[in-house]
């Protein structure tokens, strides 16, 4: 009997131990990556590239100039339909999770291991946050594992500095949409020459497929 359990303990304490060696190995690797990592709090100050605009002195415009074509919206002034269109095809746990996904995470691995042979671009289970964390932060669209792991970092960090409301503002002002278009109310006045209040849920739902790959569902040729 004490032999049994001298063997329960031990396997008891030798799974403590691989455990501790884990979760030591894994906050290293954290330490590590977290120490050249870009500083989220600019997210604070944002101040977007916006087009430049030229008038006549009737006050008709004769042109516009911008290197990204964007016109800022503030969140408040974006309807709810608009909104919801964005969460739904990007990131339906939005409000729900911590600035990653798990089960998102999870269902791209699924398909990644699936289309393994296929010579697919992976997909990479990202929330809004971490494509913040990309646009404004890391700036590179490299398909890697470091930089989803600087991405899921930064998340967090994002999370606990801004609000939702934040966080959503920052990207949908700063989102390519196709056709040079930059921003939701950019991509509004460029594709159906309208405000983004005058969008129908048909036309919200269309601007949303955009992010998914802007150059596979623009109607342009």
């Amino acid at each position: 009997m004490r032999a049994v359990l001298r063997f329960l303990l031990y396997v008891f304490l030798s799974a403590i131990a691989v455990m501790g060696f884990g979760i030591s190995s894994v906050l290293l690797v954290l330490y590590f990556f977290s120490a050249e990592l870009p500083n989220h709090n600019s997210l604070k100050e944002y101040y977007p590239d916006l087009t430049s605009r030229v008038y006549l002195q009737n006050g008709s415009k004769l042109c516009e100039y911008a290197d990204e074509r964007r016109y800022f919206i503030p969140i408040d002034r974006i309807p709810d339909k608009l909104i919801n269109a964005f969460v739904a095809v990007e990131d339906k746990n939005f409000f729900n999770h911590l600035g990653i996904d798990p089960r998102s995470i999870v269902r791209s691995a699924i398909t990644n291991l699936k289309n393994i042979r296929s010579g697919k671009r992976p997909h990479g289970g990202s929330t809004i946050t971490q494509q913040v964390a990309r646009i404004f932060l890391i700036k590179t669209n490299e398909v890697s594992y470091l930089r989803k792991l600087k991405e899921a970092i930064l998340s967090f960090r994002i999370e606990n500095t801004l609000i939702k409301k934040q966080i959503l503002e920052l990207y949908l002002n700063q989102i390519y949409l196709g056709l040079g278009t930059y921003g939701v109310a950019t991509a509004a006045k460029v594709y159906f020459d309208k405000t983004v209040n005058e969008l129908t849920i048909a036309e919200c739902s269309y601007l949303a497929s955009l992010a998914k790959g802007a150059s596979n569902y623009h109607p342009a040729p």
